[in-house]
């Protein structure tokens, strides 16, 4: 009897290994096609969340190996298209962000994050496909977070720019809170 192989399985296992060689080093972490923002470990997550030249070549790593193109090395090099750089670029910033909304969920701030539940690999390939359409996908502030009437005043558009001012407080809370836990 023929066995069934499933063939989309292991495009995403494949994918995976690729796109978390390097991750795998430098978290010291077990990450597969199924790992989602919300299984990301608090160091991991506030790591991938701190702005930084060397955070934004980690997610060059990771959509590079998901994509088949390699790793970041061949971005530093110039060995790339530059149209393919400028995609690996759009779907890294979209990536930080689908990141710092996670950070934010964690601290109550938003209920819930878009693609929270998706595997980190399919949000690269669903960056990749949408691109500004992947990026405008954005979660509600929560109804407990003290700005929410502020927040809920504003057009939709003032409530993006809203959302992404909260970021740089939110990262230096989640620091705090995991410095406070390492403390204790």
């Amino acid at each position: 009897m023929a066995e069934v192989i499933d063939l989309e399985g292991f495009r995403r296992k494949l994918a995976a290994d690729q796109a978390f060689r390097t991750w795998l080093a430098r978290f010291k972490e077990q990450f597969g096609p199924e790992t989602r923002l919300q299984d990301l470990s608090p160091h991991t997550l506030l790591y991938l969340a701190s702005p930084g030249e060397d955070n934004l070549y980690v997610y060059f790593d990771l959509i590079m190996g998901a994509r088949g193109l390699g790793g970041s090395v061949r971005f530093r090099l110039d060995d790339l298209d530059y149209q393919v750089k400028l995609k690996i670029m759009d779907t890294a910033f979209a990536l930080v962000d689908r990141v710092r909304f996670e950070v934010m969920r964690r601290l109550g701030w938003v209920d819930a994050a878009p693609g929270m539940d998706t595997p980190l690999i399919e949000l690269v390939q669903q960056a990749w496909r949408k691109g500004a359409a992947f990026a405008r996908e954005l979660p509600q502030l929560s109804s407990r977070h003290p700005e929410y009437d502020s927040y809920c005043a504003l057009h939709p558009m003032d409530q993006a720019v809203f959302l992404r001012r909260l970021i740089p407080r939110a990262v230096s809370q989640f620091r705090a809170q995991l410095e406070e836990k390492q403390s204790d």
